[in-house]
């Protein structure tokens, strides 16, 4: 299940950064390199909001059921709570 917007933010960033890389093409045989470049670019930052989506999802439906399990529910909420300065830093950073 999609979460934190997550399709409408990663369509608006592949077409950023796809114009980015393609607006230095200046012959048709480049196009492979600068979508070579664009993946490179994308893939990285793609797969952890993915990851990071499904887990918040996970999060959302299973929350009160984590939080029964001794020892697992406290941990997990703690380093919930640590972590998510470091995430929303990641997620909100201007430089994607």
């Amino acid at each position: 299940m999609p979460n934190l917007g997550q399709g409408g933010c990663q369509a608006t960033e592949d077409g950023f950064r796809l114009a980015e890389e393609l607006a230095n093409v200046q012959h048709t045989r480049e196009i492979e390199g600068a979508l070579n470049s664009y993946f490179l670019k994308r893939i990285g930052r793609t797969t952890i909001i993915q990851i990071l989506a499904q887990l918040g999802s996970d999060l959302l439906v299973d929350f009160d059921k984590m939080m029964t399990i001794p020892l697992v529910g406290p941990f997990f909420l703690f380093m919930t709570q640590v972590s998510m300065p470091f995430i929303l830093r990641f997620l909100y950073t201007p430089e994607f």
